[in-house]
């Protein structure tokens, strides 16, 4: 059973019975298939070409298998064609007996056969005996060049050896088409012209000569005996030319059959996918308006939503430009609020400031007056020792004494009423300082964002000035990598600095009191005079005397009140007198 009878085993029951009942109309005769012994034609198609049954079968099972486009009942009626072609073996086998009648035809016995492919036999060949008894003589490839250069393109000649070497015998071949064989008789006829064909070779009898004789490789010569008729008979069939011209033409006509069927092929294939591509235009017509519609309301989305955010933007804009002012507003009145507030403060700091100087003059006041009693209680007390050892009978010195001692009583009393007021102003002194002490604490921290440029500004106590280090580097090389050094140097010395454990300064009396000044011989001190320019060794000692001053336990910079024009610390008065200045100004420049 062939492959596409099993292959029917599988497929729809619906269409296996359609398939059965048009196999047998098939069968019975009721359509005709065979239009001649080879000829056939598929009686479901209208119009059909001629096919061979190869051919038609193969056109049987592309509809079935291949078509798309072919019916439920097409798809069976060919279905029904396979099984029935299949099946029918004798019409197959009688269509291939047709062929080959064809093609091997009898023919006439008085046509002359030749050997095709077509052949040439050339004897005579001249050859040398040599050392060992065998003989040699141009092969098969010299000969061939030889006569390829002549023009008669000959595809092969072979040279037959015996157990005596060369032969002096040649099979010159020449191909199977019908220009070839003008070929090979080009060949012979030219050797005949010579007086060298078969017939010249016989009439020469028992004369020898060095001449090659040829001709064409006929039934004479297949039939004989010898190396050439064995190999002819190897190599070739007796036929005539009739016959090679009718199973030439055969052959076209099947070639041509089958490139017909292959043309129907494609042309149905070809319209098949025409029809595709004219589903797929329609398809793509709509998909394309689709897409357009799908672009026409992308392109509206984005005009809306630009115009959205045009809105959106000018709405943000609006409200941060609202905003903007009033915080420019809140700014104002905050300033305004915090210049108030600082004129307030400077105010009641000048008035404390007032108050304390006169309670310092009351207090010194008072303490003059507390050393005077001090004074005269003593003188009292010594002139109360004195009257003790006077006699009794100096009345007028007791009663002097006793007025001593009710004068010194009530001193004692003052002073000790003197000592509980400077106790009490004492403290009121300390109040006010701790007072002054916050008051610059407030100053120097509303002026620490100052410029440095300002009167009366914060200046960090201790903190090293990195300008002498880049001006150094500057003069040194102005490249990036020296700006780096420099930049680290002064990292360095700043780490230095910040070391509590590092105290280079030594202990000297100046007019009799004991006073520090930075200890050169230090081996730090050493290496920074000893490496570094003035301005960096200046810098460097600066902060070192103003961290030993303001902070020496913390070693880190401390803010102060600064007067930048005099380069010193600015006293409370001048930090008001300046910010009541710059107050006044401000309210100036508003008005």
């Amino acid at each position: 059973m062939s492959q596409s009878r099993k292959a029917t085993n599988s497929i729809d029951p619906e269409l296996e019975e359609y398939k059965d009942k048009y196999y047998q109309d098939l069968r019975d005769g009721r359509f005709k298939v065979w239009h001649t012994d080879e000829i056939l034609k598929c009686p479901y198609c209208p119009e059909s070409r001629d096919y061979s049954h190869s051919d038609l079968l193969r056109h049987a099972n592309r509809i079935v298998k291949e078509s798309r486009s072919a019916a439920f009942k097409d798809k069976a009626r060919h279905l029904g064609l396979v099984e029935y072609l299949e099946r029918n073996l004798d019409a197959k086998n009688k269509g291939l007996k047709s062929a080959s009648e064809i093609i091997t035809p009898k023919h006439d016995s008085n046509e002359e056969r030749f050997v095709w492919p077509w052949k040439a036999v050339v004897v005579n060949i001249p050859v040398v005996l040599r050392y060992g008894g065998k003989y040699s003589g141009d092969s098969g490839k010299k000969l061939k060049e030889k006569w390829e250069k002549q023009g008669y393109n000959p595809l092969k000649v072979h040279t037959p050896w015996s157990h005596l070497g060369h032969s002096g015998l040649a099979v010159v071949e020449f191909g199977s088409e019908l220009d070839k064989f003008s070929n090979a008789l080009k060949f012979v006829k030219d050797f005949e012209v010579n007086k060298c064909g078969r017939n010249d070779y016989r009439d020469r009898g028992r004369c020898k000569d060095d001449k090659m004789y040829a001709w064409m490789a006929t039934d004479e010569d297949y039939n004989s005996t010898g190396l050439v008729s064995d190999y002819l008979k190897k190599n070739g069939d007796l036929k005539t030319l009739s016959v090679v011209q009718k199973e030439i033409e055969t052959k076209n006509k099947k070639l041509i059959l089958g490139l017909e069927t292959l043309i129907d092929e494609k042309s149905k294939k070809t319209e098949e996918i025409k029809s595709e591509i004219s589903k797929t235009d329609s398809e793509l017509v709509i998909v394309k308006k689709q897409k357009e519609i799908m672009t026409e309301n992308f392109k509206r989305g984005l005009e809306l939503m630009e115009t959205e955010k045009h809105e959106q933007l000018q709405q943000i804009s609006f409200e941060h430009e609202r905003r903007k002012k009033q915080l420019e507003e809140l700014k104002i009145l905050e300033q305004k609020k915090a210049d108030e507030r600082m004129w307030k403060l400077a105010e009641e700091q000048m008035r404390e400031k007032e108050k304390l100087h006169h309670r310092i003059i009351e207090l010194q006041k008072k303490l003059d007056e507390k050393q005077r009693l001090e004074l005269e209680i003593e003188q009292m007390k010594g002139a109360v020792e004195v009257m003790k050892h006077m006699t009794d009978e100096d009345v007028e010195a007791k009663k002097k004494m006793d007025l001593i001692k009710k004068d010194l009583k009530d001193k004692e009393e003052e002073l000790e009423g003197m000592e509980a007021l400077s106790q009490s102003l004492i403290i009121k002194q300390r109040l006010s300082n701790d007072e002054l002490v916050d008051a610059r604490k407030e100053l120097i921290s509303g002026l620490t964002e100052k410029s440095a440029r300002a009167l009366i500004g914060v200046k960090r106590m201790g903190e090293l000035d990195k300008k002498p280090f880049i001006a150094a580097a500057k003069i040194n090389g102005c490249g990036k990598k020296d700006a780096e050094k420099a930049m680290n140097l002064a990292s360095l010395w700043e780490k230095h600095l910040r070391d509590p454990s590092w105290h280079p300064f030594k202990v000297i009396a100046v007019d009799g009191q004991s006073q520090e000044i930075i200890n050169e011989e230090d081996e730090k001190i050493r290496s920074l005079k000893t490496e570094f320019d003035k301005d960096v060794y200046d810098a460097v000692i600066t902060a070192l005397n103003e961290l030993n001053e303001y902070n020496p336990s913390g070693r880190y910079p401390i803010p102060e009140l600064w007067n930048n024009k005099e380069n010193k610390k600015a006293t409370l008065k001048e930090g008001v007198e300046y910010i009541l200045k710059q107050w006044k100004t401000h309210k100036l420049k508003k008005r």
